[in-house]
């Protein structure tokens, strides 16, 4: 999750002069309520603090793709308390503002990196109404700079933070509406927490006129009839991969695999050429402002996927469930899309993964 910056009390603290114990009993003693952040060399650490108890923390690992959440959470920062090369910063926040971050930490990602390039935010948000979800949307620009969350219980928005480049963070329900408006206007990133069980699939869930035609960054594209569905299902294929690969691997390891496929294969697919500016995938995302045909762009998509599986394959020779499960993937998509990878001339190229 994206933490609200509360107002500053104590900012790059060293733990080498600071008796964390000691602190969080002071804290006590005062009713704080806030957040208390230390950045150790191998993991960055929160305390959530309502009213001088510590209600929750959480560790972030490994550039930020393994949560420890709770009291395991909790236990392993008091544990750290002696060592001495950690920075600590303290932030004040209001209760009812730590109640809702502390309530909302266990929540799990359901959707990643979603575009306002093509998806309604505010019909995505009438949509979780409907599917009556209970979580966050954490908001990022284009730069991937944190602009925003807006916490959701039954569907419903129930309180949102913004946080500015400088100051403190602002919270209020009535600036959901502009906040989701400028969001849109500026153009954002943003990604969906809540319980698993609550995963419902984005593109079939959204009506058609919900989804927003292929944009580029200077404009509209005039591209060939049935680019903007290939392109959509090529995120839908890619970015469930990627979490399988990186589920069962670490953070970061499909992306890696992907971008060497690429480079290699930027002499027979020029348009893929990462260096070439024209095609990035990130955050479960592709962004393309080159010329292909669209047997083309799906063709060397599929082909940068092979050779990204080769190089899993050479990795972890030992590790043989990793292309069961993504063959499994593959043929479970290409059930799920039949219809519609026919109808575009793609079912082949797909089916080329199989063979």
């Amino acid at each position: 999750m994206i933490f609200p910056r509360g107002q500053a009390v104590h900012k790059n603290l060293s733990t080498a002069y600071t008796d964390i114990p000691a602190l969080l009993d002071t804290l006590k003693l005062e009713g704080f309520s806030g957040t208390i952040e230390i950045d150790y060399p191998e993991m960055k650490g929160f305390f959530f603090v309502d009213s001088g108890e510590v209600v929750n923390g959480e560790i972030r690992k490994d550039g930020n793709s393994e949560r420890v959440i709770g009291q395991e959470a909790i236990r392993t920062l008091r544990s750290f308390s002696k060592q001495k090369d950690g920075i600590l910063s303290i932030y004040r926040l209001a209760p009812e503002q730590v109640a809702i971050i502390a309530s909302n930490l266990h929540h799990e990602v359901l959707f990643k990196g979603l575009s306002t390039h093509f998806v309604h935010l505010d019909r995505f948000l009438l949509k979780l109404k409907e599917e009556n979800l209970t979580g966050f949307i954490e908001v990022m620009d284009k730069e991937d700079v944190p602009m925003g969350v807006v916490f959701i219980e039954g569907g419903e928005p129930m309180e949102m933070f913004m946080t500015p480049k400088t100051g403190p963070s602002t919270f209020g329900r009535i600036s959901i509406p502009i906040f989701v408006e400028r969001a849109t206007r500026q153009g954002a990133f943003f990604n969906v927490y809540g319980k698993k069980g609550e995963l419902f699939d984005v593109k079939e869930s959204l009506k058609e006129d919900d989804i927003l035609p292929d944009r580029e960054e200077g404009g509209s594209a005039a591209r060939e009839e049935g680019f903007k569905e290939i392109l959509v299902l090529l995120q839908e294929f890619l970015s469930s991969a990627e979490r399988l690969v990186d589920t069962l691997f670490s953070g970061g390891t499909f992306r890696k695999a992907f971008k060497k496929a690429l480079m290699e294969k930027a002499e027979e697919f020029g348009f893929l050429d990462p260096f070439a500016g024209e095609f990035e995938y990130m955050n479960g995302m592709i962004r393309f402002t080159g010329e292909a045909r669209k047997g083309d762009f799906a063709r060397g998509i599929v082909e940068c996927f092979r050779t990204a599986l080769s190089h899993f394959e050479a990795e972890f020779p030992r590790e043989k469930m990793a292309s069961l499960k993504l063959k499994a993937g593959i043929e479970s998509f290409i059930e799920k899309h039949e219809e519609k990878l026919k109808r575009l001339g793609a079912k082949e190229i797909f089916l080329s993964l199989l063979k």
